[in-house]
């Protein structure tokens, strides 16, 4: 055997060694993405699931055309993920609070998410997104004394309602076209923190649509970066869910929360606050649709940023937007009224 087919073998051969090592990794963290209650950082491993399902997709086919059978074992990590990101992909059943056939015709209502990132010094690629945008409502997060300023002095086509700017992470702003909708009436908008006194403001409008009344919740969530952020992030999805139920059930509201979750929509705690504030993920349907990192490839970035919204509320529409030079993608949601 020549020396170059001999090199050749060793390369082939320790490229399968390595992918094999990777998918032991992934079968690993798959399996401590599910032990979250244990140790805060165990939930960490939740959230890049189809990055593990494409090393494990890789050692299969791979093994199977090496014809090593114990590869294959890799098939049971692989559909552990497979169960939680699939149904994402496919529409709720008929007959189910989804429907799609249930849609009540008329008008719909357009939101854009735009995380402008507080370290973006650079707000022009934002404003041209914007602008090339027909929405109802521009909810922006992370928003800076600098670049709000940016935004009211070069936007035409749509005005700032209220904003509370932050030189962090927690400034937030929201826009509404100069020419507005004429099924779209803001009722009345407040900045509110959820739970009380806890430092990030969030923008609570109220808004007439066609007949129907509609509560907006802008929700920004805490990042998990050690045990108490984790904790208190439980904190912000158990109070954002106690808000929810009160409008849907005091204040007779249809809701809808948008907004950077910081979790991802197969997480254990994102579930949770799905069946405690008695929403729907806008997202079944679509597919994964990441929004961060905005720097990586596509296949490397997960789901972060969300919209829920009230059972009687359909969505028809649902894309992320360009890169405007944030860490997060915009998000758009077209909403529908049903029955």
């Amino acid at each position: 055997m020549s020396q170059s087919r001999l090199a050749l073998k060793r390369a082939v051969s320790l490229a399968k060694f390595l992918l094999n090592v990777a998918a032991a990794g992934a079968t690993i963290a798959t399996l401590l993405g599910f032990a979250g209650s244990l140790w805060w950082v165990f939930e960490l491993f939740e959230h890049p699931r189809p990055q593990y399902c494409l090393i494990l997709i890789a050692a299969v086919v791979v093994g199977g055309i090496s014809r090593q059978a114990w590869s294959f074992a890799w098939c049971l990590p692989l559909l552990l993920n497979l169960v939680l990101i699939v149904p994402l992909f496919f529409s709720p059943a008929q007959g189910s609070d989804l429907q799609p056939a249930n849609l009540i015709p008329g008008s719909t209502l357009r939101l854009l998410l735009v995380n402008l990132d507080h370290h973006n010094q650079e707000t022009s690629p934002a404003i041209q997104y914007i602008e090339s945008q027909n929405v109802d409502l521009v909810l922006l997060q992370e928003v800076t004394s600098r670049s709000l300023s940016t935004l009211q002095s070069n936007l035409s086509r749509y005005r700032v309602a209220t904003s509370l700017p932050r030189e962090n992470s927690t400034g937030v702003a929201m826009l509404v076209p100069t020419t507005p909708s004429q099924s779209v009436e803001i009722v009345a908008t407040q900045i509110i923190e959820l739970p009380p006194n806890s430092g990030a403001p969030l923008i609570e409008t109220t808004l007439r649509w066609d007949s129907t009344e509609v509560v907006i919740l802008g929700l920004s969530i805490a990042r998990p970066q050690n045990r108490g952020s984790s904790a208190f992030q439980q904190v912000e999805f158990d109070a954002a869910a106690e808000w929810s139920l009160r409008q849907q059930r005091q204040e007779k509201r249809e809701v809808v929360v948008i907004g950077d979750f910081n979790t991802t929509p197969w997480s254990g705690r994102y579930e949770k606050f799905l069946q405690d504030s008695n929403l729907r993920n806008s997202l079944r349907g679509f597919g994964l649709q990441p929004t961060w990192h905005a720097a990586l490839p596509s296949p490397l970035m997960v789901a972060i940023d969300h919209c829920l919204h009230s059972s009687s509320i359909r969505t028809i529409n649902r894309a992320t937007g360009a890169n405007i030079g944030s860490d997060h993608l915009p998000l758009l949601v077209e909403l529908q009224r049903g029955f």
